[in-house]
């Protein structure tokens, strides 16, 4: 995350999210410079995890995501080099069984758990 952030600009929401529907992961990155041209920034990120990731590790991401920089304006920023992880929860409307989450803006107004139907 440091890389990315130091050669591209801030990040407002960087994590791994594995949805309840899928048995591989989504890498979900959110910042400004990302909106502003998201097919290079998806090239770019694309290379950046190519590069720390092994060709094992590689297969358990499904893809990355990029997020609407807009949905993270004007809340406060929690950021963990080691991440946290949450379970069973609703992160922006999608159901997740498992996340582990190093940068989010105000992770509480976004993550919900998951309430069982009856």
């Amino acid at each position: 995350m440091e890389p990315i952030s130091a050669e591209k600009g801030e990040l407002s929401f960087f994590g791994l999210v594995l949805r309840e529907d899928a048995s591989v992961w989504d890498l979900l990155v959110a910042a400004d410079w990302v909106d502003t041209d998201k097919r290079k920034a998806l090239e770019y990120l694309v290379k950046q995890v190519q590069s720390v990731l092994t060709k094992k590790e590689l297969l358990d991401i499904s893809g990355i995501v990029l997020l609407q920089n807009e949905y993270f304006e004007g809340f406060s920023k929690v950021v963990s080099e080691t991440g946290w992880e949450e379970n069973d929860i609703d992160l922006y409307g999608v159901a997740v069984k498992k996340a582990y989450i190093f940068i989010a803006s105000d992770v509480e107004t976004h993550v919900e758990p998951v309430r069982s139907r009856v």
